[in-house]
């Protein structure tokens, strides 16, 4: 064996010229040698440990941590010799599997893989299921015997290999040529005491017995023979090809079929992060029994204000299939399993599950505009495959996870909002979230409390960028302030830049505006091409930020242009309602879904574009929160832009909110709101027929109580 490496090593020692690089593994036990070699003759080391690799859509039959090693490797000698970095990761496609060298055959409907494999000697299929384990969750089994007529002292090794690495183990006959092969496997099956083992001579049996008695998500390891297809008993060859007989069998999982894909893939990571073998029957998961489906899988997590744990009867009523808890509960022993963490398990769980998700991923974060693009992109997105998206406004430390945790099998996009309050909170989502695709919609002073001033904001948001995938793409506000410090970032880190704006520089660009009186439509240039599009009350940047995605993502435009028109205004973020109150009809315009500089600053905007005929333009406006030591002079700062349009009058509710009061002229001033309940005293008096009220604050104001029980009638 001395010799054998000593072979090797003459390529480093004397072929391979000084000071040049080598690429190699640390871990390996024969590095101590190459890094005598290395010292001594200057080379340049790139160990593959050191290299951070991210790799998606990698071909099927890659598997386990040997060929994603060599992968590695192959992939650093590319960039060594200067190739393009795209082409590199697009030539992985075209990567061909190595006949009997760990290759996939077949993967059956309740996920069991089989893989085959020469391994025939101790080290190498150590080696195999070494490798295979890293990726597995060390749920093998596998088939194997001994030859013949030869190396009888490794019988017992490779026994004690299997026994190490697998939980069932199938001893079967692997040319045993002379010998007797009931002799070969009594021996092998001496060492497997306390493992679950067969002892089955016919190799067509015993492939055939491994693969019926699997369970769902197992990994089958046939050794031995590879691509041969022959078994040699000495005195007769009888013609056997392992790969045959494993495509030849066909098993009905009564756990599967259409219906219940969804419960194997929720199954295949419940036993990923619990580490067992159990069949869930789960179809999605929540940690707010007011929000359970039937089959749900109930998180009992205990908050500040509420605790799980209380809820589990509920939860069960509504049909929760399993529940994870802190807790045993003899009322539901089957269904409750006891982690330390639930939320530290809610986070694997979704992990796990963006690990074996194929959707395409997209991330949302900026300072406004995030759920009303969200739910846009939702409504395009699903005209050319099935498209999950967060619901609500989940983008949050509990949002973010819920929402990666309810993603299926079938889902061709996933769409995820993610939202910060302070520095390094959307580094920590998006590592989870890995998009392939993120949008920075703008930046502006929302949360600024938390931050020196608003390039920490900018700074906080482009964090994002950091767990882009390999090959991934940023979408960006070309007309944002920032965009140069973000997109100098997305250069450094290589992520491809596509930009949006009224800019000429823009990728997707907004050549005119046009309006009429029954609607809105667009001049937009891509790509050298323009498209015209109705709009009717969506956001103009959230229709130029959608486009873009529709082109990085490479689908028909033209197929979904009549979409926009329809798109709706998610609920508090400029819905127009038609009121009945105080024996009114007025329009309200609700947005009343929180409040900062900016998005008080488009309120208004769009406010103004609304033609004033016989009616007036009334606003109530609550406080913008959590802006700081600048609040002050942010509510003063608006008083200018509501002086400059046509609203006629401004009632405040909140502390900060009188800072705008004071400054505007008296002839705007309208009352100051102590509580909700004077709203109605003092409006019923004031508003008339045809009239228009916009209602726009933070969340803790209350303000959205008042849009609530206008829009609900009482």
């Amino acid at each position: 064996m001395k010799n054998y490496l000593n072979s090797k090593l003459i390529l480093f020692k004397k072929i391979l010229p000084k000071k040049k690089h080598i690429i190699t593994d640390s871990k390996i036990r024969e590095f101590h040698y190459l890094k005598k070699i290395i010292k001594k003759r200057g080379l340049k080391l790139l160990d593959i440990n050191k290299k951070e690799l991210k790799i998606e859509n990698l071909p099927k039959f890659l598997f386990g941590a040997f060929q994603l090693k060599n992968l590695h490797m192959a992939i650093l000698l590319a960039k060594l010799c200067k190739l393009d970095n795209i082409k590199i990761y697009q030539s992985l496609k075209r990567i061909k599997k190595i006949n009997g060298r760990l290759e996939l055959i077949k993967i059956f409907p309740n996920n069991v893989k089989v893989f085959v494999d020469y391994a025939h000697t101790p080290d190498a299929l150590k080696q195999v299921l070494k490798s295979i384990g890293e990726e597995s969750n060390n749920s093998i089994s596998i088939v194997f015997g001994c030859g013949g007529d030869r190396d009888h002292k490794k019988r017992p090794l490779m026994a004690k290999i299997s026994k190490d690495f697998c939980k069932k183990i199938y001893v079967t006959d692997d040319n045993p040529r002379s010998e007797d092969p009931k002799k070969i496997r009594k021996l092998i099956v001496s060492y497997l005491k306390n493992r679950e083992f067969y002892n089955i001579g016919n190799r067509s049996k015993a492939i055939k017995s491994a693969i019926l008695n699997a369970e769902p998500n197992e990994i089958i390891l046939v050794a031995g023979k590879g691509h041969e297809n022959y078994q040699d008993y000495g005195s007769r060859i009888t013609f056997i090809s392992d790969k045959d007989i494993i495509k030849k069998i066909k098993i009905r999982n009564p756990y599967f079929d259409y219906k219940n894909k969804k419960y194997l893939f929720n199954t295949k990571i419940m036993n990923e992060v619990l580490k067992d073998k159990k069949f869930y029957k789960i179809n999605g998961l929540a940690i707010d029994s007011r929000y359970l489906k039937e089959n749900n899988l109930f998180i009992a997590i205990k908050g500040k204000k509420k605790d799980g744990n209380n809820f589990i009867d509920k939860a069960i009523k509504k049909g929760a299939n399993h529940i994870i808890s802190t807790k045993r509960n003899s009322k539901y022993q089957k269904k409750v399993t006891k982690v330390t963490s639930p939320i530290n398990f809610l986070n694997s769980f979704a992990k796990t599950k963006r690990k074996y998700c194929k959707a395409k991923i997209l991330a949302i974060t900026g300072s406004a505009g995030k759920t009303s693009l969200k739910n846009m992109l939702q409504n395009l997105l699903q005209n050319y495959g099935k498209t999950f998206s967060s619901p609500l406004s989940y983008n949050n430390h509990f949002g973010v996870p819920v929402s990666l945790s309810n993603l299926s099998f079938e889902d061709k996009f996933g769409i995820f909002e993610v939202g910060m309050s302070k520095p390094g909170e959307i580094n920590q989502l998006s590592k989870m979230i890995k998009p392939n695709l993120a949008i920075i919609t703008n930046i502006a002073e929302a949360h600024i409390e938390n931050f020196k001033n608003i390039k920490g904001i900018a700074k906080a948001k482009s964090e994002i960028i950091n767990n882009i995938q390999i090959n991934g793409t940023v979408i960006l506000n070309r007309d944002d302030k920032f965009f140069s410090f973000i997109s100098n970032k997305a250069k450094s880190k290589k992520i491809k830049i596509v930009s949006f704006g009224n800019s000429t520089k823009s990728d997707i660009r907004l050549i005119r505006l046009v309006r009429s009186n029954k609607e809105k439509k667009i001049l937009v240039r891509i790509q050298n091409k323009n498209f015209s599009i109705k709009i009717k009350d969506a956001n103009i940047y959230n229709v130029l930020a959608s486009l873009a995605v529709l082109q990085e993502l490479k689908l028909d435009i033209k197929k979904t242009l009549n979409i926009f028109k329809k798109s709706h205004l998610a609920d508090g973020r400029g819905k127009i309602f038609n009121v009945k109150r105080y024996r009114k009809f007025f329009k309200l315009i609700d947005e009343s879904y929180n409040a900062n500089p900016l998005s008080v600053k488009n309120a208004i905007k769009n406010f103004s574009q609304i033609k004033k005929r016989n009616f007036k333009k009334y606003l109530l406006l609550g406080d913008m929160l959590e802006l700081g030591k600048k609040s002050n002079d942010y509510h003063s700062k608006l008083s200018k832009l509501i002086n400059n349009s046509d609203i006629d009058k401004v009632f405040v509710k909140g502390e900060k909110t009188l800072f705008t009061y004071k400054n505007l002229k008296k002839r705007k001033r309208g009352n100051i709101i102590q509580c909700n309940q004077d709203v109605d005293l003092i409006l019923r008096n004031i508003i008339e027929n045809k009239d228009y009220l916009m209602i726009k604050g933070s969340n803790a104001t209350g303000l959205q109580d008042i849009t609530k029980s206008m829009i609900r009638g009482f």
